[in-house]
């Protein structure tokens, strides 16, 4: 499926975004970013994470829960304007259920740096408890 922009905003409340950018599909940094994250599906999912890879202009969303959301395309203007910093050759940010960017980095961020954060959130306790 391909679509030409995403609206992030239909991920507002049911899913945190984790967008890893980069401008070269062959940075170091870039490939050791996706590694980070294999073998971690039950806890992405757990987590309620999608995972958007943007590569230039194009992107990949993957959905660890429901893989008929997966779908790649052109990123929006409104997207690379409002979020992605064009300047960076690599990037890593992650968007909670309240639309709200809670990390924004140009470094590569550990899983267990990302599920500690998530896992301190308000609503995050909330579904632990639940």
């Amino acid at each position: 499926m391909n679509t030409y922009g995403q609206d992030l905003e239909k991920h507002k409340w049911t899913n945190r975004i984790l967008i890893v950018k980069t401008l070269d599909v062959q940075s170091k940094k870039y490939k050791e970013q996706v590694k980070e994250f294999t073998n971690s599906t039950e806890e992405l999912i757990d987590r309620k994470l999608i995972l958007y890879k943007i590569v230039n202009n194009d992107f990949t969303l993957t959905n660890y829960t429901n893989s008929s959301l997966n779908s790649s395309g052109k990123v929006s203007g409104k997207l690379a304007e409002n979020i992605l910093d064009a300047k960076e050759n690599f990037e890593i940010i992650l968007i909670g259920l309240d639309g709200g960017i809670k990390i924004q980095q140009t470094k590569i961020l550990t899983k267990e740096h990302l599920f500690n954060t998530i896992d301190a959130m308000p609503m995050r306790k909330n579904e632990m408890e639940n």
